[in-house]
């Protein structure tokens, strides 16, 4: 019987021996289990840790291009787009460091977080964010729009839109019918008016000392009012602009010393003689200019024009610059320091010229303003 039991204990103890052993590996298994699923848990929390930081770029605001969303944003045109999503939380079989490539799509419903992005050779323009989060960014092409509504700094800067308006040389107030050595100011009020253009004055002072011209320097009221309104048969209104080039720091300009920009446009060059029997067939050199625009005051802004003939410079509605009748080129500076306006402040800027004589037209504009933004 002793022999019996220690042969049975020998077996038992081989027996628990090789148990013992098999729970050693399996205690082994379970904890390399252990490591992969901390593993996975980890490259998930960082996936979801880098979803969240790309949406929390989108809740500090949200940044639009001055065209719209639409016009930058992923749309109906695009032909290459690639989308992915992120898989399910409970999914334990996802990578979360799946490679995307255009036209190809991987997503998981159970999910809301996604990522959407546009192909830049397409539309220029990458949208990411949360779908279920208001919060999102656009950005689109920098040559498009210099607006973010994020920052509330920035300000979409243009180019100056002008309303040409083409007169016939035989206009009582074009073609050379008055003359005038210097200007004349006084010919118009000092406020704009309700319309935006300026008043007639029927009452004008008397002019400078030294100065020598025709008497009335403007026909009518009734001409007047044709220089900067369309009128049948009258003037052809034609739409341009102008661009102010940066020609040393801090200073943009424009300048022409053949200011023509309607030659071969409007009623044509004048080839019919205007009121001094003079012909220009190589230009069309009775027209207005008018000027509607807007900037932001910061002390030490000027503005300076140069030119022929007539000019008046309002801003914030308020005549500024009075270089009014028919002279040869002329010059006059605004200090907005002087004019009472708040920094940082928006004023509108409304320039209105007249090329009253064909035989020779300058205009040059110099200023510190650098940024001009369309009314």
């Amino acid at each position: 019987m002793s022999m019996i039991r220690d042969g049975i204990g020998g077996v038992g103890l081989a027996a628990l021996l090789a148990l013992a052993g098999a729970c050693g590996d399996s205690g082994g298994t379970s904890e390399s289990a252990g490591e992969s699923a901390s593993e996975t848990s980890t490259e998930t929390e960082a996936s979801e840790s880098d979803s969240g930081s790309t949406q929390g770029g989108s809740d500090s605001g949200v940044s639009t291009t001055a065209g719209g969303g639409s016009d930058s944003g992923a749309s109906d045109s695009s032909t290459s787009v690639s989308t992915t999503a992120g898989v399910s939380d409970s999914d334990a079989s996802a990578t979360s460091n799946s490679t995307v490539t255009d036209a190809t799509a991987t997503e998981d419903p159970s999910d809301t977080d996604s990522t959407t992005t546009v192909d830049p050779s397409d539309t220029d323009s990458t949208t990411t964010g949360d779908p279920s989060d208001t919060d999102s960014t656009t950005t689109g092409d920098p040559t498009d729009t210099d607006t973010d509504t994020d920052t509330g700094g920035m300000i979409e800067c243009g180019n100056l839109p002008v309303t040409y308006r083409d007169f016939m040389p035989l206009h009582v107030d074009f073609g050379c019918h008055m003359f005038g050595n210097i200007a004349r100011p006084g010919l118009v009020q000092n406020q704009l008016g309700n319309d935006n253009k300026p008043i007639f004055n029927p009452n004008p002072p008397p002019p400078p000392g030294n100065w020598n011209g025709s008497n009335p320097q403007i026909t009518s009221q009734a001409s007047f009012s044709e220089w900067y309104n369309p009128v049948q048969d009258v003037n052809v209104e034609i739409q341009g602009e102008i661009a102010l080039m940066e020609i040393m720091p801090g200073l943009w300009s424009f300048s022409s010393d053949m200011f023509y920009p309607l030659t071969d446009m409007g009623w044509g060059n004048n080839i019919t003689p205007n009121w001094s029997g003079q012909t220009f067939p190589d230009r069309n050199g009775s027209f207005t200019t008018e000027i509607h625009t807007n900037f932001i005051y910061e002390p030490g802004q000027q503005f300076t024009f140069i030119g022929d003939d007539d000019v008046w410079v309002y801003i914030d509605g308020q005549l500024a610059m009075d270089l009014g009748g028919l002279h040869p080129p002329d010059m006059g500076t605004i200090d907005l320091d002087t004019l009472g306006l708040t920094p940082n402040e928006t004023y509108s800027l409304d320039v209105f010229h007249a090329e009253r004589c064909e035989s020779g037209s300058n205009f040059r504009i110099d200023t510190s303003i650098n940024c001009f933004v369309p009314q």
